[in-house]
């Protein structure tokens, strides 16, 4: 009876999801749903790795920063992650990482990851989209909006260490495939950038076959060429072929 219930459920999450999706009031609309603390305390930390894998921060967007960039940058980062919600929903990966708080992923994690971006780039809310309109057509208490503002941004200041360890730890060995499947290597270390220590790209360790044996080569690859997220067993580029 409980399977038949948390399978209705996600079954549910997910026609909600599509729906918000093709919202006109996308991507706020995830942004401003309600969510329980405790699932947004669970995914703050994996916001800040994504915005750090993908070097989200000041300088990201070219200066002048405008309003339309930065809302151009949060549209693509949400969609691509409630889509990857929905193309795992009947793989089970996002259940394994996640555990109870996977179904409420879609607005649990968009709103992590919006914050994440906001703060990375020296922003608030207020700054890119009026709070108050939104809110009112969405039917949301705006002091609540605001009050969740506020304490997802001071989880973003004291987890960043925490953050990056998961992500090292998570990061080392995971399989490397081109955006056509074929394998490539597997992670073998973390490259910083000594200016800014953000991570610069990943050490590939490649079996190459030699004679009878298998040698092992090691080559370097940019952040800038890969796709992540928290839940896959895989390292994607973002094209068919490796050199």
């Amino acid at each position: 009876m409980r399977a038949e219930h948390e399978k209705e459920e996600e079954k549910e999450g997910r026609e909600k999801t599509v729906a918000y999706l093709r919202s006109r009031l996308f991507p706020w609309n995830f942004v401003f749903e309600p969510v329980e603390e405790d699932a947004i305390k669970h995914f703050v930390t994996y916001a800040i790795q994504i915005c750090e894998e993908k070097g989200i921060e000041k300088g990201t967007i070219p200066v002048p920063v405008t309003e339309d960039d930065v809302k151009e940058l949060i549209t693509k980062e949400v969609k691509e992650a409630v889509n990857e919600y929905l193309l795992d929903v009947d793989d089970g990966d996002m259940t394994k990482t996640h555990g109870k708080y996977a179904v409420s992923y879609p607005f649990a994690f968009a709103q992590c990851l919006v914050h994440t971006i906001l703060y990375r780039l020296g922003l608030e809310l207020e700054d890119v989209v009026d709070v108050k309109a939104i809110g009112d057509l969405l039917g949301q208490d705006i002091e609540g909006i605001r009050r969740s503002e506020s304490f997802i941004r001071n989880l973003i200041s004291k987890r960043k260490k925490r953050a990056m360890k998961m992500f090292g730890k998570s990061i080392l060995d995971r399989k490397i495939i081109t955006a056509g499947g074929e394998y490539i290597g597997n992670v073998g270390d973390i490259v910083f950038e000594i200016e800014t220590g953000n991570v610069g790209g990943l050490i590939v360790n490649q079996q190459k076959q030699k004679g009878a044996g298998r040698d092992l080569e090691k080559g370097r690859i940019s952040m800038h060429d890969v796709r992540l997220n928290m839940y896959s067993k895989n390292v994607v580029l973002k094209y068919s072929s490796y050199r």
